[in-house]
């Protein structure tokens, strides 16, 4: 969610300010490095409505895109930094390392005591003969930097929380730092938005802009993004990512105009808005520094009056991408059901909840099972008032023309003739072909199931009564 929001901050300003949006891959970790997740960003980003106009898959002057096929650039800068002293090669082992900070568990911060002799090209070839890592740190000037951030005003880093940090790994990547360095200066990126969580490391950045001569873009770091209880949103509180709430029925506009409030106000008490009006409103100065909390309660209440007042043609479009994730037993080829169970559930908090209600509907008629609870508290109770009750709307049924008008009807009328409550009657009907108590209305279910299930469903629970079952 942290990422969506800064691509989706990224993308405003960019639309806003008649800028370019550009989209990378930053692939250099290649132990954490997961391809499927490449598809899954362009495509979590698409459904919000989130588009770039450079960058992977839709090309532009800058690239390649991904920083694997960079390589060759980034070593060139590395021997440029080499080459003018501004950075050299060690070669310490993990359990080297481990023995400089005092220790496996060793708590507090450890900086990395630079060599009184730096290392020549005779010493990286030994090291290499005997099998060492060989990396290539930076040599940090050991100033004070101040940065200055639009969201956070001038930070200064003390020199003394500075070190000489790797920018090239034992296998010939380069850390984060130096790729991205690189590549926001070859791509002519002039601003950067991301989590407040690097800005304290973004003087390893401007040190490395300071000794490639490179331009220093503009940054605004963005708020952390908290759950309720005030801890950093986690997996702990459920899931926290695009694509699972994608699975759980919100419509993607909701979704950007929840995620677009994390930390940002458009001012003037307002919400409620769509990706266009969001463009026209937004700007960086009224991101505020006071962390965000991620309300899932209001997300849902944004969701639940956002379906209700969406119109029919989205609404089916929604349906469908929502049913393409989630294998349920509705029908999905079939558009006129799809509108009428839309229909049918006005007032559903997310699309989940229509399979949640009436994909028993659509499953074989002796392949659902009856719960106890509401056999107990509906067909059996009161000496089996609902079993009765039951067998007679099974003759008036079987006599009905099935729509929806007409069975409602005939279902009220009977309500007065025998002087019940509809509850009464609806919920032994709704057990017999649900075998639960909760569906759409009693008669968008009979609609939903048509004649013949309905009459099939009636008479499999009047034979299991009589058996006992």
């Amino acid at each position: 969610m942290g990422n969506a929001r800064t691509a989706l901050f990224s993308f405003l300003v960019a639309r806003h300010s008649g800028g370019q949006f550009l989209l990378r891959i930053e692939d250099t970790d290649r132990l954490r490095h997961n391809e499927q997740a490449v598809a899954e960003i362009m495509e979590d980003l698409h459904w919000l409505g989130i588009e770039w106009d450079e960058g992977i898959s839709v090309g532009g002057p800058h690239g390649p895109y991904r920083q694997s096929e960079r390589l060759d650039i980034y070593r060139g800068f590395v021997e440029r930094l080499l080459n003018d002293g501004k950075a050299y090669y060690a070669f310490e082992t993990a359990e080297e390392l481990t023995a400089m900070r005092g220790g496996e568990g060793r708590k507090g911060e450890f900086r990395y005591p630079r060599p009184k002799t730096l290392p020549t090209k005779a010493d990286v070839i030994k090291a290499q003969s005997q099998g060492r890592p060989v990396v290539v740190r930076f040599l940090c000037p050991g100033r004070d930097l101040t940065i200055i951030d639009d969201c956070f005003g001038a930070v200064t880093v003390p020199a003394g929380e500075m070190e000489d940090f790797i920018i090239q790994k034992a296998d010939g990547y380069p850390t984060f730092y130096l790729a991205n360095t690189v590549d926001d200066a070859l791509m002519e990126v002039n601003y950067v938005l991301r989590g407040q969580e690097f800005l304290g490391q973004t003087w390893r950045q401007e040190f490395l802009r300071e000794a490639l001569g490179f331009a220093h873009p503009r940054h605004a770091h963005l708020p952390l993004i908290l759950d309720m209880q005030g801890r950093k949103l986690s997996k702990r509180d459920g899931d926290v990512e695009v694509r699972a709430f994608r699975a759980a029925g919100y419509l993607p506009e909701v979704l950007a105009n929840f995620i677009a409030l994390l930390g940002w106000s458009p001012g003037g008490d307002r919400e409620k808005m769509c990706l266009t009006e969001m463009i026209e409103l937004f700007s960086v100065d009224r991101i505020g520094k006071t962390n965000a909390k991620f309300d899932r309660d209001k997300l849902l209440a944004f969701n639940t009056d956002a379906l209700a007042a969406t119109g029919q043609t989205r609404l089916l479009a929604a349906m469908k991408d929502y049913l393409s994730l989630n294998p349920t037993p509705i029908p999905t080829g079939d558009d006129d059901l799809l509108r009428y169970l839309l229909v049918a559930h006005a007032g559903m908090r997310t699309l989940a909840d229509i399979p949640a209600k009436c994909g028993v509907l659509f499953v074989p008629d002796d392949a659902f099972p009856y719960e106890d609870q509401a056999v107990a508290k509906v067909l059996r109770k009161n000496d089996d008032e609902g079993m009765k009750m039951l067998a007679q709307l099974r003759r008036l049924l079987s006599e009905c023309s099935w729509t929806c008008a007409v069975l409602e009807q005939a279902i009220k009328d009977f309500c007065q003739t025998h002087g019940v409550a509809m509850g009464r009657v609806a919920q032994p009907l709704r057990v017999a072909v649900t075998g639960r108590t909760i569906s759409p209305s009693i008669h968008d279910t009979l609609v939903i199931l048509g004649r013949e299930k309905t009459l099939r469903r009636i008479d499999r629970c009047l034979a299991l009564a009589a058996r006992g079952a």
